[in-house]
Order: structure tokens, then sequence, then C-alpha cells
């Protein structure tokens, strides 16, 4: 740390909010950093409440109400996505640098919106995309530009995590839109996996906090769960130059498989299974020889106070960085705008854990990943072919 003290406002301590408490409340090197101030509706749900309030740290019921009476150096965002774009406009214009949860909004426009209030405001804006604050992935970043592996050929990745009832119960998960209108957009590619989508992406930008494009995109949503949105996606998209990237995700199996990744270069095949060889990232040449990547805990909280100290510098994931994921998001909802719903006869219930799952649907996904195709290329039954859509232009997602 730079040896100045840096005040926080923490926006949210419920969900993924808690985590950042407990980082505050417990390691030496965030020491440096002062909760000025919590904002939360229900603060008293949180785990860490009592402890709080014997700290004497204040509860505001609105971001406005904080900044009534504070300031603060750094907003940490740990909000809904419905709220993002608005209460990190709000941060900045009240001179507060943020870090604002993954994704960083559910459309282009907004994204675009918090670009001209980090502009007007001259403070940083970061996205909490774990993996791209580990040394692993920069590394891995930085050998990619360097051109080590050679030219990127194609891309892909796997997530197939179950999620319950409880998961969608919290009144915006799976949501298109909240009850005032504000798109959410919220699903499993635009939420809990949403890491892997976005590291695709990111890994191939020239630049730390650059990633590459999205020429075009080709989904297949689907959905078990009674939701607005989908809990299952299958996405062909194209980048420059040509290369293609595949994403596969669901909620809806019984056992979790992922995530695990392997990317195709001139040179090399980069792989990755989660529990495999210690979660090491390996990227094996073509005459044999090995590279490995060893995991690394994310520092996006440090790096964010430590930027935070000094007014304000580089960080690795900002809002152009993460970019590529909410456009190829509004791509995927304009390729397949009406959800299909899996055939009732593949639907099955797990009443023990209280979750819908689809009978051959992991399978359906690993195979897909393997023989790098679309569920629809492959002529499973309950397949269909979403629309290819050129996002060179894109403007905004409407719905």
């Amino acid at each position: 740390m730079s040896g100045n003290q840096v005040s926080l406002l923490l926006v949210g301590i419920g969900g993924y909010g808690s985590t950042y408490v407990k980082q505050l409340l417990n390691e030496p090197d965030l020491a440096e950093a002062v909760i000025a101030g919590i904002v939360d509706i229900h603060p008293e749900r949180s785990n860490h409440y009592e402890m709080l309030k014997s700290m004497n740290i204040p509860f505001y019921p609105s971001m406005e109400s904080f900044y009534a009476e504070k300031k603060a150096d750094l907003a940490v965002i740990s909000t809904p996505i419905q709220f993002h774009c608005e209460q990190t406009c709000l941060a900045l214009a009240n001179g507060s640098h943020v870090l604002c949860e993954k994704p960083i909004a559910a459309t282009i426009q907004e994204v675009r919106r918090m670009m001209e209030a980090r502009d007007r405001a001259g403070k940083f804006v970061a996205i909490g995309y774990n993996l791209s604050y580990t040394a692993q992935i920069q590394q891995l970043k930085r050998d990619i530009a360097s051109g080590l592996f050679g030219k990127p050929k194609r891309l892909k990745s796997i997530v197939l995590w179950r999620r319950t009832d409880d998961y969608f119960s919290s009144g915006w998960k799976g949501r298109r839109k909240s009850d005032k209108g504000e798109w959410i957009l919220d699903s499993v590619a635009h939420n809990a996996t949403s890491h892997y989508l976005h590291n695709m992406f990111y890994v191939l930008g020239a630049r730390t906090d650059a990633s590459l494009m999205p020429d075009s995109v080709e989904a297949e949503l689907y959905r078990v769960n009674p939701i607005e949105n989908f809990d299952t996606c299958a996405v062909k998209a194209i980048g420059e130059d040509g290369v293609e990237l595949y994403f596969y995700a669901t909620h809806a199996v019984q056992d979790n498989f992922g995530p695990s990744f392997c990317f195709e270069f001139d040179k090399a095949t980069i792989t990755y299974t989660s529990g495999q060889h210690a979660d090491r990232i390996d990227a094996v040449f073509h005459d044999g020889t090995v590279k490995g990547y060893e995991p690394q805990q994310s520092t996006k909280l440090l790096t964010c106070i430590e930027a935070a100290a000094v007014g304000g510098t580089d960080i690795p994931c900002g809002l152009e960085a993460a970019y590529a994921q909410v456009l190829c998001m509004n791509g995927m909802l304009e390729s397949m705008p009406k959800v299909k719903e899996f055939p009732a006869g593949l639907v099955r219930r797990d009443e023990e854990v209280r979750s819908f799952w689809v009978d051959g649907l992991r399978e359906a996904l690993l195979d897909s990943y393997h023989r790098w195709a679309l569920p629809s290329d492959l002529g499973f039954e309950w397949a269909a072919k979403g629309d290819i859509v050129r996002m060179a232009g894109y403007e905004a997602y409407t719905g």
C-alpha cells in the first residue's frame, strides 16, 4: 500500500458483497482501507452485521443519504444488475472511484453511459471479473499478445452448474426486466458463468485493459426453470481475423462440470479443467513442450484500493475490457429473442435439492463442446438454431 488511507463505501453487503466485508475484516493487506459507510436496505441480514455495528460503521438506506454526509475514495458496488449503471454514475458524480461487480450492466447503452460518467469524473471504474485480477491470467494474456503461441484459431469454454429453486427466488435472478421496467437480462451467461465468457474475449485483447470484440454472434437459448430468461445456452461468436469462440453453460443439470476451456493457437493448445492438475492452466506446444500457469488468488479489491490510494491508475479490467461480454450477451438475445422451452418429456425434478434438470442435457452439451459445434448442428431433437447477428455498428439493446 502507498501509506494513504483509503475510505470505502460498500453498496450491498449481502450475496457477493459479504465476500468483500469478510476480506476487509480479516486480511492484513487491506488494513489501510477504512469503511466509511455501508448502503444496504437490509443490513441486518448480513452475517457480519453485529461486527460492523460494533465497529461504529454507519449504515445508510441509499447512496444519496451517504453522500449527503460523507465522501469515499472507492465505492464497491455489489448489487443486482439493474442497479449497476445508476449506482456507478452516482458514485462517480460524487468523486468516488468504483469497483462494480460483474457483469457491467444489462445493456451496452448503459455501459456507454458509465463510460461517459467516468470520463467526466476523471475516476476509474473496475469490473469485478475475478480471473482478470490474477497473475495467472495476466501472464497468459501477455504471452498471447506477444505471439508466443502464434495466432488464435478457436476457443471454447463450458460451465455446467446446477442451481436450485432458492437461487431463482431472489426476485431478480432469471428476469429480463424489473417491476419498474429496468433491464436486468440476468441469465446463466450474464451472471454465474459470465467470468468464463468474458475471459475468452479478455485473453485475446491486445492490451491489459482491452478485449477482442465479437463481429458476429449466433446463440441457442433454452430454459427449464420457470424464469423469464434462459438457464441454458450454446453460443458461437466470431471475432477479429475469423477467430471462433464457443461457449456452453447451463443451470439445468444434476451433476456439475467445469469450468473447462480449450484455446487453440497456431503453435500450441491451452487447456484448463477445474480440479485437474491442481487448477493449473497448461499450454502444450506442438513439439510437446509445456508451459504451466499456476493458480493465483484474485487481487481485485486490493488492486482497486491501491489504485484509489494514488488517485487512480491503470486497472486490469475496466469498462472497455469487460464491454465485449455485454455486447456478446445483447447479441445472444438478438439471435434468439424467444427462449426455447425444453420438451416436457425431458424435464426432471429433484425434490431433495429442489431443482429442475433436463435428461441428457449434460451429455449433449459436453458432446457439443468436444466437437466444437452447437447442439442444433449435431441434430439434437430439442435444439433450435438462432440467427447470426452482425455486431458491427450495434448501438443498443431494445428487446
